[in-house]
């Protein structure tokens, strides 16, 4: 190979490299378009799980998410309450999907805990006991609620929960979902009052006995 062909194919060579380094210094500029970072916290409005119905969820005062989570069937289900095979439980997690607490343990345990009922005004509600009685209660006219939606009663939280807010009373600064059949599924109060009832002379009883 001759002096003259040496240099066409050196120069064409150096004219190739020069255009793959541009198209390289290009795409690393942009970056591929699927990695670009996204803002999770500001997508997620409740700590359910995918194949969940969300009941309700609201942002605490300490920016936490308080949400009502059941199964998908719960709602629908035709038969009596007591006898309703699905599921629900109140939880509390992060804005970013972290889990902290969620009640009661054994979601299906939910019977024991969660009752509905209606106010005077026809206003239907809900509330959560523990062991130690009721510590929460969320009705659907709290949804429009300007202070705030839900209540707590801080004394009757479960064993470990924690809910570090100045305002302890009121438990939502904002709703974020909510299904107007929040209640559907749940256990009339008139099942918990009989058991409060109970439980209340039962120990008027002992009370008396010397």
């Amino acid at each position: 190979m001759n002096n003259s062909l040496r240099f066409r194919n050196f120069k064409a060579a150096a004219v190739l490299l020069g255009t793959l380094t541009a198209i390289s210094l290009s795409a690393c500029a942009t970056g591929p378009t699927a990695s670009l970072p996204t803002n999770r916290s500001a997508q997620i409005t409740h700590n359910c799980k995918p194949q969940e119905s969300v009941r309700f969820s609201c942002e605490l005062h300490d920016h936490r998410l308080l949400s009502m989570c059941a199964s998908q069937g719960l709602a629908t289900y035709k038969g009596l309450p007591k006898d309703n095979p699905g599921y629900a439980y109140l939880v509390v997690g992060t804005p970013v999907g972290v889990v902290q607490y969620s009640y009661p343990p054994n979601p299906y345990d939910y019977k024991q805990h969660f009752y509905k009922g209606v106010s005077a005004h026809v206003v239907p509600y809900l509330f959560v006991t523990s062991e130690k009685g009721e510590f929460f209660f969320f009705s659907e006219q709290d949804v429009s609620d300007p202070l705030g939606a839900g209540n707590w009663t801080p004394e009757n939280l479960p064993e470990g929960w924690s809910i570090n807010q100045k305002d302890k009373k009121r438990a939502c600064a904002r709703v974020l979902e909510f299904d107007n059949y929040f209640a559907a599924g749940v256990t009339h109060d008139s099942a918990w009052k009989d058991k409060e009832r109970e439980r209340s002379e039962a120990e008027k009883a002992k009370a008396k006995q010397p």
